[in-house]
């Protein structure tokens, strides 16, 4: 990481915790939780939060991480002003770190945990408490997490691990059973247009906008107020809809702008699933909004399909993902996932 990455990584994770628990946005019943759980001095061991990308676990976790170390009085808690508060918005702080997928396969390592089980050998260094985030829990391989296993069953004292993750599937049962369960719910779009107008600076009609397409997740809003990202978007949207309609070009060129980049093909496969989604909702006659204006991907080959065969698909999306973690090329499960869905409609 260059000294300009690392200084925008830092400033941007002062900004999330800026606010405290007030930052937070649309997650009350959740908050009053973890603040109980402060307040109380009695948190658990681990919690596992679970919520789409965007929908603000890890800053939901940095904050909980910083009232954890506060050493301010229990009700204060994060005071944002104490030496344990500054440290852990600086990234300073020795007794609070974050593991997150590193490497060319973007995932959590086996290594990576081993080596979480040495630092928290040591003793704690100043803090009140020690807590290890592990941002993206999902991308732990099977061995990477029977691995966790341990620190979970025998957690050294004074010690909370707060995993982050998109779905409980991600994770094994063994591993799931060991956390406190935390779900982050959508926000409404009302809510969400607020905070863009009033907190971020968005004009009010791109605000409206964005948070009407975000789906209820904050970060999501915020990226789609991007306008250099919001042109990509528009780009991998349309390329997206003509690979799914059958142009063999579309999905070549897909499949090479993904070649061994495990992220990003999640990503575009998640905004595969929403596209899908706007179809099986057309088809269905709901009254929902879509989430991409301008682009009908039950168009076309598409076009005979049910509500309940996009949901087939939908599925058929989501199995794909799940295999991207194994030792298989992300471009070869692209392929294979946009070739299918191109060919598979009913001829009639």
């Amino acid at each position: 990481m260059s000294n300009d990455q690392g200084q925008a990584t830092a400033e941007s994770k002062r900004s999330r915790l800026a606010g405290g628990w007030g930052s937070i946005l649309g997650q009350e019943r959740t908050v009053a939780a973890l603040r109980r759980a402060v307040r109380e001095e009695r948190p658990n061991h681990a919690y596992l939060l679970l919520g789409a990308a965007g929908s603000g676990k890890l800053q939901l976790a940095e904050v909980f991480a910083q009232a954890l170390v506060c050493e301010s009085g229990p009700s204060a808690r994060p005071c944002g002003e104490c030496n344990g508060c500054r440290k852990v918005a600086a990234g300073t702080h020795p007794d609070v770190w974050c593991e997150e997928p590193s490497g060319k396969s973007d995932s959590i390592t086996a290594d990576q945990i081993t080596e979480l089980q040495r630092r928290l050998s040591f003793r704690r260094a100043e803090g009140r408490a020690r807590v290890i985030i592990i941002d993206r829990a999902g991308s732990m391989n099977s061995q990477a997490q029977n691995r966790l296993l341990k620190t979970l069953e025998e957690p050294p004292p004074e010690t909370v691990l707060v995993l982050c993750a998109a779905q409980p599937g991600q994770l094994l049962i063994t591993v799931r059973s060991r956390c406190q369960k935390v779900r982050l719910g959508a926000v409404p779009a009302t809510k969400i247009e607020q905070w863009l107008v009033h907190n971020q600076g968005v004009d009010p009609t791109t605000a409206a906008v964005a948070a009407a397409s975000a789906r209820g997740l904050p970060g999501r809003a915020l990226e789609l107020t991007d306008s250099e990202r919001a042109e990509e978007r528009q780009q991998l949207l349309a390329q997206i809809t003509a690979a799914v309609g059958g142009r063999r070009e579309a999905i070549d060129e897909l499949c090479r702008g993904i070649d061994r980049d495990r992220k990003g093909c999640s990503e575009l496969l998640t905004v595969l699933q929403e596209l899908l989604r706007d179809a099986m909702m057309d088809r269905a006659g709901a009254q929902a909004s879509p989430l991409y204006l301008g682009h009908r991907i039950g168009a076309g080959l598409l076009k005979p399909l049910s509500a309940g065969q996009f949901a087939d698909r939908i599925a058929r999306v989501e199995r794909t993902r799940g295999m991207l973690h194994r030792n298989v090329s992300p471009a070869a499960l692209l392929e294979d996932l946009l070739v299918y869905l191109s060919l598979e409609a009913p001829k009639r």
